[in-house]
């Protein structure tokens, strides 16, 4: 199971890479793993994947 530190996280992360772009980062990450297992590394790779923004500080201020 992925915990991220909870819905709170998604949200402030939508927030930062921004809607659209949260939503494609969540179908093709559910897609990628629809049968598999799931990681918080995983999930931390796609998520930077996504977006040109550097995640390093919110995943550090999440604690993530």
């Amino acid at each position: 199971m992925l915990v991220l530190g909870g819905k709170c996280a998604l949200h402030d992360l939508r927030r930062l890479i921004g809607t659209s772009t949260m939503q494609t980062l969540l179908h093709d990450y559910a897609t990628a793993h629809w049968y598999g297992i799931s990681t918080v590394t995983d999930f931390k790779a796609a998520a930077q994947a996504a977006t040109t923004v550097d995640l390093t500080s919110f995943w550090t201020t999440h604690r993530i």
